[in-house]
């Protein structure tokens, strides 16, 4: 008797499962993912048409063209599950997916860790100045290591602010802690009391409220359009003068205008940014020139191992939804109109 025949899901190019620079890493993922399914790429639809008909999954990166990528889901004429690489899904259109029935899945329980420890590396490195020194340590010019312009802040016993106290929000929270930060946060709702005790935090139920205390802001909450330029220029003159801004959200979040403005005339200190809008920036953007930004290349997950906990979460809410049964990490479309 034959095996039966497994499903077929389409993988979108992106991110370190691509990259053949990993290749043991690479297959690795492809095993987990080949071990209950068929996996096929773009290029498999470009060489036979006919199969867009039979894929009944896709894995979304969002690193292609989002006009493209919307298209290329529209073919799919049986499409069941969407299961998005990273917890972010507004690159998703999730009305069309609600209208089509089919299920999104994202992988936001198994970032949070990897995030987090960005979130604060970008913290550390530009309240200490880490960049300029290292670039003049290790520079051709005989560097002063007793230049004042190496001279930062210490976040011990600083506050800072979360705008977003999910599950990465939460986890910073608790980094932010090992170094005696007063830890106060703005969240659609509150968190539980449990959760408060554990961080010792103060709840702000308005923004502009909060923003004032803050030595350090970090932007952890997801895109969604009412979050679209939720820091600006408002915002910017709230804060403190020598206040840092940290974005590993979203670049929407954001108001990138604003953020130049409040960078050059000192209504903030500096800015550290895993996420910009658009990503990644026109090379002529201001923000690349400030010596009071850091910017990383959006790498918040990173690690090789946070990656293929992604890969196996990311299986695992295929495999449930095509079974009929709940998913592990399964997006709520029921508010989505």
């Amino acid at each position: 008797m034959a095996a039966p025949r497994k499903p077929l899901i389409l993988l979108l190019p992106g991110y370190i499962i691509h990259n053949e620079r990993y290749p043991v890493f690479r297959q690795k993922c492809l095993d987990r993912l080949e071990r209950c399914f068929s996996v096929i790429f773009p290029s498999h639809l470009t060489a036979d048409a006919g199969l867009a008909s039979k894929v009944v999954g896709v894995v979304t990166p969002g690193e292609c063209d989002i006009s493209e990528e919307r298209r290329l889901l529209r073919s799919l004429s049986n499409l069941k599950v969407i299961s998005n690489h990273g917890a972010g899904i507004d690159r998703i259109d999730l009305k069309w997916a609600k209208n089509a029935n089919i299920r999104v899945g994202n992988t936001k329980y198994v970032v949070a860790n990897a995030t987090a420890d960005l979130a604060m590396t970008l913290l550390l490195a530009s309240t200490r100045r880490i960049i300029p020194g290292v670039r003049d340590a290790m520079g051709k010019d005989m560097p002063n290591f007793s230049s004042s312009k190496y001279i930062g802040h210490c976040p011990t016993d600083a506050t800072i602010g979360i705008v977003g106290m999910g599950a990465i929000g939460l986890k910073i929270a608790i980094r932010a802690k090992a170094f005696n930060m007063n830890v106060v946060y703005h969240n659609r709702n509150r968190r539980d009391v449990e959760d408060e005790k554990l961080v010792q935090a103060k709840y702000f139920p308005l923004l502009k409220d909060m923003l004032p205390e803050c030595d350090y802001l970090v932007v952890a909450c997801p895109a969604t359009p009412e979050t679209t330029n939720l820091i600006g220029w408002p915002e910017f003159k709230a804060m403190k003068n020598t206040s840092c801004l940290i974005n590993i959200g979203r670049g929407s979040i954001v108001d990138h205008d604003a953020l130049v403005k409040a960078l050059t005339t000192g209504e903030i200190l500096e800015a550290a940014l895993d996420v910009t809008f658009p990503e990644p920036l026109p090379r002529n953007h201001p923000l690349l020139s400030l010596p009071n930004v850091i910017i990383t290349p959006h790498c918040g997950t990173f690690t090789f191992e946070t990656r293929y906990k992604m890969i196996d979460l990311i299986a695992q809410n295929l495999e449930c939804a095509l079974e009929g049964k709940s998913m592990p990490s399964e997006v709520d479309l029921s508010s989505i109109i």
